[in-house]
């Protein structure tokens, strides 16, 4: 073949060109084309580039015949003199006598002044872009940038020809590539993230967006794909929703397990405060309110959980009479041990509005009744929950007659980890209450009750 490429004719052509093969030699080449390489200083191993194209068509399991159709334009940058400059080279396979040969043709240089705007833009875009011929079989990528090389790690003559698939891992997710497929055959842009391999080996998460290209007569021609490494992004999130896991695993165990023998504890000491003397009824009910305590501990880091998953909850209307009402007995209810001291007194009239807030309002009052009366120090345990409305808010209050809250501390009982009196308890409670109310729309504060305790004020928002 050597012969055919040696002619006068050839010799003397205007342009610079090489013949190369598939396994990295250069078969022959003009005298124009070494003046090219000598003028612009470009590696003549540059044809190896051309050498590895052809490899890259015939690994893709194309035929010498179907991939002698598939000519691809190579931008090479060079500097002349004190300019930057790039010379497009056109490798354009060929077969003969069954074998895959190429041409190597320089086409033309651009400086980056007359550069298209466009193409610079893709060349240069922080993102992958490739671009595919769909008017060949198998849809194979003519265009790829340097950003496609750095996050895949295949160079373009490793990537031009080849249908995108070749990305695609053990581990790739079969759905997302029916959503390509399906997107393609509606001609559609679409975006999916999935697992794609690097030239290395090493599994990455791909975030693709493709959009078809259409000529003037509104024929798909070509599919442009953006690709961009989401791994650390999707690594975060797959470590974040183990960490919800676990929390959901501890939070169930609480709630089961902990709260169940709380349950027991509550039931058998209850049968237990017959036939007891004064001393040992103090001690039992002392028993009974670390009881309730822990059982309605586990309810708090039930809805703590919760309420940390999910920063932007969905408010909705709730009816605050009916909410309200079935706390208060819930309270009477958990402290019927000691019903004989202790009175909790609700509305004299419950006024029919509804506020903003989602179901984990319920917590908002457990959690201030409960902190009422296990705080509460008098002989007779009081508490007094009041509703105050004008057009906008809705106020309850919540009133003690226990041993009240300093001024200093009437702010610091909301943070975490405070509970307001010298206790041992885990201050999850009242921390509980202010984000929740927060989260509503609303405010939570503490004042002084007369003659003596503390009134809790929570301000909603009405519907």
């Amino acid at each position: 073949m050597t012969g055919e490429y040696t002619t006068p004719a050839f010799e003397s052509l205007a342009d610079g060109i090489a013949v190369v093969d598939a396994h990295g030699a250069t078969v022959t080449a003009n005298d124009a084309w070494r003046a090219f390489l000598e003028e612009t200083g470009i590696d003549p191993s540059v044809t190896r580039t051309a050498s590895t194209y052809l490899q890259t068509l015939l690994d893709a399991d194309r035929s010498p015949t179907a991939a002698s159709d598939l000519d691809v334009v190579l931008t090479l940058p060079y500097q002349a003199s004190s300019d930057a400059y790039s010379h497009r080279l056109r490798v354009g396979p060929f077969t003969h006598d069954g074998e895959l040969f190429a041409t190597l043709t320089a086409v033309g240089e651009e400086s980056p002044t007359v550069t298209p705007l466009k193409t610079r833009a893709m060349d240069e875009a922080p993102v992958g872009i490739t671009i595919s011929d769909y008017t060949r079989p198998g849809n194979p990528l003519v265009y790829a940038n340097a950003a496609f090389e750095r996050i895949t790690g295949y160079d373009v003559v490793n990537t031009l020809g080849r249908n995108c698939r070749f990305l695609q891992s053990a581990d790739t997710d079969p759905d997302a590539v029916a959503e390509f497929r399906e997107a393609i055959r509606a001609n559609e842009g679409t975006t999916v993230e999935l697992r794609n391999e690097r030239a290395d080996g090493e599994e990455f998460w791909n975030a693709v967006t493709i959009a078809p290209l259409r000529d003037a007569t509104g024929e798909v021609t070509n599919w442009v794909g953006f690709q961009q490494d989401v791994t650390a992004r999707k690594r975060a999130e797959e470590a974040l929703n183990s960490e919800r896991d676990q929390y959901a695993l501890l939070n169930q165990i609480i709630r089961h397990d902990i709260r169940n023998d709380m349950t027991v504890v509550q039931g058998w000491g209850r049968e237990l405060r017959d036939g007891l003397s004064a001393d040992q009824r103090e001690i039992l009910t002392r028993v009974l309110d670390a009881a309730a305590h822990t059982a309605a501990l586990t309810e708090d880091v039930r809805d703590l959980t919760e309420i940390m998953g999910d920063e932007d909850p969905t408010l909705e209307p709730i009816s605050l009479g009916a909410v309200l009402l079935e706390e208060i007995d819930q309270v009477r209810s958990t402290f019927e041990y000691q019903a004989d001291d202790l009175v909790v007194e609700g509305p004299e009239e419950m006024p029919a509005v509804r506020v903003l807030g989602t179901p984990l309002l319920s917590s908002v009052f457990t959690n201030v009744l409960d902190n009422a009366v296990f705080h509460n120090d008098s002989d007779e345990v009081r508490i007094d929950v009041g509703v105050a409305v004008d057009e906008e808010t809705c106020t309850v209050s919540v009133a003690d007659n226990g041993p009240g809250i300093s001024d200093a501390q009437k702010r610091e009982v909301f943070e975490y980890g405070e509970q307001g009196l010298d206790s041992s308890g885990t201050g999850l409670g009242l921390y509980l209450v202010d984000q929740l109310v927060d989260q509503f729309g609303g405010r939570v504060w503490v004042e002084d009750n007369e003659p003596r305790g503390a009134v809790v004020r929570i301000e909603l928002q009405r519907v």
